[in-house]
């Protein structure tokens, strides 16, 4: 189990979108918000970048699940999906303070829990249509704690992810408490006020 932490870990904190926009040419730490995320890589390098991080933060949530499940099975899967979230948002390569972790958590959440993906979507494209990129974040956050409750209190299947118990909500406490904070930051502050900041 803590192998699978360990692991997780060290994948999430890998400076992807950092080594992606410096290789195109681009600082994501000094230009634009200065998030190291799929966000910031739009707003500062381009579609294609954005694009191209977003899908390798998806991938290391993922890869981090999957390892941690043949290291210590669903225990594992879940230590190490949400150690690779803290990777991405206590990146110890940056000061630990990295992206905002939705890329890894979709990742992870793929594998994990595949409905969340779909309960989370909407929810979170509405928040951003009526109110801003932030509220849409905070209130997909929001569906995904709930819909992690419900599935677990009616052992609804989870379709190849983790059973559907107290360690799934675990699972989901775990991925609200380590990505919502920035989110809450930055509706407080409203730093940014465009719909690019969803995945930073």
């Amino acid at each position: 189990m803590i192998w699978a932490i360990l692991i997780g870990y060290a994948i999430g904190s890998i400076p992807s979108a950092d080594a992606v926009a410096r290789w195109h040419g681009h600082d994501l730490r000094s230009s634009g918000s200065g998030n190291p995320g799929t966000a910031n890589a739009l707003r500062v390098a381009g579609r294609v970048v954005a694009v191209t991080v977003l899908g390798i933060d998806i991938a290391k949530g993922a890869i981090a699940v999957a390892i941690g499940s043949g290291l210590a099975d669903t225990g594992g899967a879940i230590g190490a999906g949400v150690a690779a979230i803290a990777g991405q948002v206590l990146n110890p390569w940056f000061g630990f303070d990295g992206g905002k972790g939705l890329g890894v958590t979709a990742g992870v959440t793929s594998i994990a829990w595949p409905p969340g993906v779909l309960i989370v979507l909407p929810f979170a494209a509405l928040g951003a249509k009526l109110f801003r990129a932030a509220a849409g974040a905070i209130l997909g956050l929001i569906s995904y704690q709930i819909g992690a409750i419900l599935w677990a209190a009616n052992d609804w299947n989870t379709w190849w992810g983790v059973p559907p118990d107290d360690r799934l909500v675990w699972m989901a406490i775990g991925v609200v408490a380590l990505t919502a904070p920035k989110f809450i930051d930055d509706l407080s502050r409203r730093k940014y006020p465009d719909s690019q900041d969803v995945t930073g």
